[in-house]
């Protein structure tokens, strides 16, 4: 049975100034952090939710429970779709998204420290420098990251707390705290199945560090087991809805699809570590690399590489030298990348795919999460050594946090100025201001290469970018002025290209005359299953609608006006001819020759 009273720690009382001073710091750092997502726009995964979001009117199951690439997310879809829906392709709502998400992730990490250190001030120590560091910089500031990455780490950080606060005083309102934490993470991304994982880490941690007081192991578990057997359920009925929706782990590749191409294991490693992980721990990397229309890399000098394991070796000489049973903590921080390299080697390492994909960072979000309780334990061991140790490691301290800041600072920069590269920006805004001044619908057609890839159809296609974006024609299958955009978001006026012809039918002054029920037209030689342009040169009896087909392809409908005039009109399919015929108040129509072919430049 849970005690009756929830003793609450009295050695540090919790005090005005101090929670001040955690608002202050994560206010800030959610400030900075907001300002370097405000350089960049919508990005690929970015584009491809809006689009998503944007096809369904409600957020209905359909939307939340997608599979998004592997991804499981209804909690992201639920956002995406409110963006989508409120201002399209507008990015200042994804960044109040942001904003309000890393509020939230860093107010629950300063309860997390808060809970471990008892609401001792040295947790200001841990939380700035856990803000600071860029290993989650990429995934806070990138939108579609972020709707995964910060509530993880939202989630995890309120699981440890309550945890912990749970296995002080056996409350059941923690356990609730506990289990809903979890829950809701996995709302957001499957990762959050590692919430109980690591919760139950830190509070073995916790206990070995001697901060259980006289309560033993058995006790401990009494108070808390309700819990675990909670997550476990919660986790029993994630999964099976993530089989039944998703079915698999990752997205489109798998590892190992094609030997020779893959990235090896060893390779994944090497890079996490030497690339990824460690340079970050110094403030690194200092430098980014970007292959477009890839993300941002970190491209550390061995600079950065060495002053990283420096800064490694120094916290666990200080941890070692200075505090009790800490070796084991940080043993287990230091195996914790490998659940991501495993992860990602599992879901995410296709034929396709470099070692490089750690280097985005995205994958390692929650690791400063992890390495902000390991500090927290490490601070909270019984001390050992002299008084002079500790004034001598006193201010070394506090230069090498400085000096953290400092090359953070650094990165954070050179971070903001590489993702400030958006060729989808450079794309879509100047099409949406040049599509306000137009009437005329435009064809679909794809995005330019640097803004996304075939790969991610029909999420590539024009259609779907702008999909619910307000002043601006629709997309369609006809138009009367046919444009080709460039990768600048230009309209260049456009005409067909005559790959094959409608010949001029055999009725002077007329052409093809087709009644009202229709006819079919021949063209000047096969045409091959695939999209084509259609020009349409016709004199309509009177305003209404004309339906065209392929001889094996679906009908397509554009609208005409009484007199003479020219309709341009996609259709899918293939054959020997058109098959026209009059709709919606026309009764008669006659057709003349025109090219069927291709769009190109005028």
């Amino acid at each position: 049975m849970p005690p009756e009273t929830d003793t609450k720690p009295t050695a540090h009382a919790p005090a005005r100034g101090l929670v001040a001073a955690c608002a202050v710091v994560v206010v800030a750092f959610t400030a900075l952090r907001t300002w370097v997502a405000a350089a960049g726009w919508f990005y690929w995964d970015d584009l491809i939710l809006h689009g998503k979001a944007a096809a369904h009117r409600l957020p209905d199951p359909g939307l939340l429970f997608a599979d998004h690439d592997g991804h499981l997310m209804p909690g992201g879809m639920a956002l995406a779709w409110v963006a989508a829906h409120v201002a399209p392709l507008d990015f200042r709502l994804p960044l109040v998204q942001i904003a309000v998400l890393q509020l939230l992730a860093g107010a629950a990490l300063a309860r997390m420290l808060w809970v471990l250190l008892r609401g001792r001030p040295v947790l200001l120590v841990p939380l700035v420098a856990t803000l600071a560091i860029p290993l989650g910089l990429p995934a806070a500031t990138w939108w579609a990251a972020a709707l995964n990455a910060l509530p993880l780490s939202a989630a995890m950080a309120w699981a440890v707390a309550s945890t912990i606060r749970l296995a002080e005083t056996g409350h059941r309102r923690h356990a609730v705290g506990a289990v809903l934490a979890t829950a809701v993470g996995l709302l957001f991304v499957e990762k959050a199945v590692l919430i109980p994982v690591v919760s139950a880490a830190v509070l073995v941690g916790w206990w070995w560090v001697g901060r259980s007081g006289s309560a033993s192991p058995r006790a401990i578990w009494r108070r808390t087991r309700t819990a675990w057997a909670a997550q476990g359920a919660v986790l029993v009925v994630w999964a099976a809805v993530f089989v039944v929706v998703v079915g698999r782990l990752g997205g489109r590749g798998t590892f190992g699809e094609v030997e020779g191409t893959r990235p090896g294991f060893p390779a994944l490693v090497d890079h996490t570590y030497r690339l990824a992980v460690i340079p970050t721990l110094g403030g690194g990397p200092w430098r980014w690399d970007r292959w477009h229309p890839g993300p941002p890399m970190a491209d550390p000098p061995l600079a950065a590489v060495l002053l990283g394991a420096l800064a490694c070796a120094g916290v666990l000489a200080w941890s070692l030298a200075t505090r009790s049973r800490t070796g084991p903590v940080w043993l287990a921080v230091a195996l914790y990348p490998l659940l991501s390299v495993v992860l990602v080697a599992v879901g995410r390492a296709g034929p396709d795919t470099a070692a490089e994909i750690v280097q985005t960072l995205r994958y390692h979000a929650e690791m400063p999460l992890v390495l902000a309780a390991a500090a927290a334990l490490a601070l909270s061991a019984p001390r050992r050594g002299s008084a002079a140790t500790v004034r001598l490691v006193t201010p070394a301290g506090a230069v090498a946090l400085v000096a953290l800041l400092v090359s953070s600072a650094v990165s954070t920069h050179t971070y903001r100025q590489t993702w400030a590269d958006q060729p989808s920006r450079d794309y879509a805004l100047p099409l949406l201001e040049a599509l306000r001044e137009r009437s005329a619908p435009l064809f679909d057609q794809d995005l330019p290469l640097e803004v996304l890839l075939p790969v991610t159809s029909p999420a590539h296609r024009l259609s779907s970018v702008l999909a619910g974006v307000p002043g601006i024609p629709p997309v369609a299958a006809w138009t009367t002025d046919p444009v080709l955009i460039d990768a600048l978001g230009a309209l260049h006026p456009a005409e067909v290209a005559a790959l094959r012809t409608i010949p001029q039918g055999p009725e002077p002054g007329c052409g093809y005359r087709v009644g009202s029920d229709g006819a079919r037209i021949p063209v000047d030689g096969p045409l091959i299953d695939r999209d084509w342009i259609v020009q349409l040169n016709l004199f309509a009896d009177s305003d209404g609608e004309v339906g065209v087909r392929l001889d094996e392809g679906s009908e397509v409908t554009a609208p005409v006006s009484a007199g003479l005039g020219t309709v341009f009109v996609r259709v899918e399919g293939g054959g020997t001819g058109l098959t026209v015929s009059p709709r919606g108040g026309v009764s008669e129509l006659c057709i003349g020759s025109g090219p069927v072919g291709v769009l190109v430049p005028r």
